[in-house]
């Protein structure tokens, strides 16, 4: 398993724990934490970028919830079921989510 240490992002509030990227809901923006490499399809799929510390958006399902469409940077890679089950991701805050709203 190819990991990352998750301190090092500081984007995620303490104590958000990394889940299997097949948990998500569609939408969620993530950071990538750890690859289970033991696929052959994984291998070739952290080859494209979906590798530790890449952040992805999840963006689509096809029927059946299989497979996923998965954004990196500068590419959209479809990612099986089993695979996101193997590919562990810590949430990270939308960035169009308005914060407090400031005094005037």
């Amino acid at each position: 398993m190819t990991t990352i240490e998750t301190a090092q992002s500081g984007e995620f509030a303490a104590g958000v724990e990394a889940s299997p990227l097949s948990d998500l809901p569609l939408g969620t923006r993530c950071r990538i934490v750890a690859v289970d490499e033991d696929s052959e399809s994984l291998l070739r799929l952290m080859e494209m970028g979906l590798i530790p510390g890449a952040e992805a958006v999840l963006e689509r399902s096809a029927p059946f919830n299989t497979p996923y469409s998965l954004r990196l940077t500068g590419c959209t890679l479809a990612v099986r079921r089993e695979d996101a089950c193997r590919i562990l991701v810590v949430p990270l805050p939308d960035p169009t989510a308005e914060g407090p709203a400031s005094e005037s």
